[in-house]
């Protein structure tokens, strides 16, 4: 947002309406302050105060993109591509993702970018600025009124920076913008108005990947605006539930699904202020990732309403979800909100031996008698003091840890596309993670994905589909090539590799044969220095044998050893004991990387 202070130019207001995607009508009015120094976040603006506060797009740029509401709340991640720069995201559009999102994963996605320098992408505060504000019509949508916002901000971009770079606007309501161009107060100017498929034809068209990744994203949208239409939608949040108390068991799932509904929002909060309801993370096991799972509560004050809890979880404070139905399409790491089954369903821990376990059992029944027989002991404690740990089963859904997975395709004859020579259709992946559940997704290449390993990721998982629907992000390369198995290792455990942006590598000192780097001699001052005074030229330097184990030729020498003789010591019996220090030297990372610095 802007920041520091100015004095109030003008004070107006708003008042929006809009439905959400639960079906809520919304009508707010909110007043709005209006500023004339509102940044414009550009290192080609001569205003230094536009440099101020935040992030900025580089000057070397030739091109900057505005993206309209819609495309950034369904298409934002091709806008994270590292080859698309420039990106202008809109205080409307911002506001109208955060309204009209399901969720609250594109809003945070977004942000996220918003706080990336490598993301090269900026938010321009549009709805306090005196020169782009504009009320909304009487009988105009939230749509049509964050077009119309950001057409204007697109022209007072265009007008403040002159030609010292295009601009593009990109939407899907070009026909609203004709409508209120030919009859607005403001002066139009020389912009690109370009719909999302259009721009990428025109500015990127060797760029595979983005468009891949489009035609991914546009299937995946189509597919579901197709079902909403076409099928009994998941009916969730408007399923009434008369008593909390009979529900006691999964109800069963509507005709045509697959998946019972969860229960509505406002049955879910009373459950957990009552205490009938757990909350808690889901972990899928990766023995038995089909049937077993458990959820780790994380409100304990909640057992204290049920005392037949209290004995159960005093070792392990934990629910077991058995099966799928009863997971009712949670995804490992989702925070889930779960009833217990009636005590009589509950589950002994010991009975529970997956395949995988029972044949580390046969391997460990090899060994010596010596081990054998410990083993055999360890195993009768444990069924004698073995006891029934509590069983649930999921009604609701907090927050959704969908990621980034890997997958791979192998062709089954379930698969949609019945012609085998058919390069599109709809396909069933795996994941690399056993633990995630099979994804289906539609795509143009699919003798191409048979060899690869590929990112997925989840849009949704409505109650008619047994399996989450997805789309392809990109392609890792051929299976088994071994730089793809690292880059897959590196993003099952969340580890993204970028390249350093132009205002991280500007951070850093500029060195040179001729200008070498070399130590501050303030900072020496406040440490040890423990080179050698005829070095370091300080008459109380202590003189320590330090030595490098990095090969020769390296160019990273972040570490070194030491080594020096101590004052020997005289041990209970009188003899002398000689003693060695060795040191171990780790460079100091947070003298190059300071605090709030874009590296």
């Amino acid at each position: 947002m802007v920041s520091g202070y100015s004095v109030l130019c003008e004070k107006s207001e708003k008042t929006i309406s809009y439905k959400t995607p639960r079906g809520k009508e919304v009508c707010f009015t909110r007043e709005v302050y209006l500023r004339d120094d509102v940044p414009c976040r550009s290192l080609l603006c001569s205003r230094t105060e536009c440099h101020e506060g935040g992030h900025c797009l580089p000057s070397d740029l030739k091109l900057y993109i505005l993206v309209d509401g819609f495309y950034a709340l369904y298409y934002w991640e091709l806008f994270e591509l590292e080859d698309i720069k420039g990106v202008i995201i809109s205080l409307s559009s911002l506001n109208f993702v955060q309204q009209q999102a399901s969720t609250k994963r594109p809003y945070r996605r977004i942000r996220s970018s918003l706080e990336d320098a490598s993301q090269t992408c900026i938010l321009f505060d549009n709805e306090f600025s005196r020169l782009c504000f504009h009320p909304p019509f009487a009988s105009e949508n939230l749509k049509d009124y964050t077009t119309r916002m950001n057409w204007v901000a697109a022209n007072w971009y265009t007008n403040h920076l002159g030609r010292h770079v295009s601009l593009v606007f990109v939407t899907d309501n070009e026909d609203y913008i004709h409508t209120f161009s030919s009859h607005g107060n403001i002066l139009p100017c020389e912009l690109t108005v370009l719909d999302l498929p259009s721009f990428l034809q025109t500015y990127y068209p060797v760029l595979t990947a983005a468009k891949l990744l489009f035609d991914s994203l546009d299937l995946s949208l189509r597919s579901i605006k197709s079902k909403e239409c076409n099928l009994p939608g998941d009916t969730s949040w408007e399923r009434p539930v008369e008593s909390l108390d009979s529900y006691v068991v999964p109800s069963a799932p509507a005709v045509g699904h697959v998946y019972p509904a969860y229960l509505p929002e406002s049955a879910l909060v009373a459950g957990l202020r009552s205490g009938q309801f757990l909350r808690g993370v889901l972990h899928v096991s990766r023995f038995g990732p089909t049937t077993e799972a458990t959820v780790a509560l994380t409100d304990a004050s909640a057992v204290k309403h049920q005392p037949e809890l209290k004995e159960a979880l005093a070792a392990r404070s934990e629910i077991m979800i058995h099966g799928l139905q009863h997971r009712n399409r949670a995804v490992d790491g989702d925070v889930v909100i779960v009833r217990l089954l009636p005590r009589v369903h509950w589950k002994s821990v010991s009975s529970d031996i997956s395949s995988q376990e029972s044949c580390m059992a046969e391997v460990i029944s090899n060994l010596p008698n010596m081990f054998e027989r410990k083993l055999d002991e360890d195993c009768s404690k444990s069924l004698q003091t073995s006891s029934y740990l509590p069983c649930g089963f999921v009604v609701g859904i907090v927050s959704r840890n969908w990621r980034d997975y890997v997958c791979t395709y192998v062709p089954k004859f379930t698969d949609d596309s019945s012609d085998p020579k058919s390069e599109s259709g709809w396909i069933t992946v795996t994941p690399w993670d056993r633990r995630i559940p099979h994804i289906r997704l539609h795509t143009t290449q699919i003798s191409k994905l048979t060899r690869e390993r590929f990112i997925v990721r989840i849009d949704s998982w409505d109650s008619y589909s047994a399996y989450p629907v997805g789309h392809f992000v990109q392609s890792l390369g051929c299976v088994g090539d071994l730089e793809t198995e690292i880059q897959t290792i590196l993003i099952e455990h969340n580890l993204i590799i970028r390249n350093f942006t132009d205002a991280q590598l500007n951070e850093l000192a500029p060195l040179s044969v001729q200008r070498p780097w070399k130590v501050d001699s303030e900072e020496v001052k406040k440490r040890r220095d423990l080179r050698s005074p005829s070095i370091s030229g300080n008459p109380n330097s202590e003189d320590i044998l330090i030595f490098s184990i990095d090969p020769p030729g390296c160019q990273d020498v972040d570490d070194a050893l030491s080594v020096q003789w101590l004052s020997p010591t005289i041990d209970e019996y009188g003899a002398e004991r000689k003693r060695l220090q060795l040191g171990v030297h780790i460079a100091d990372v947070s003298f190059f990387v300071p605090p709030g610095s874009y590296i």
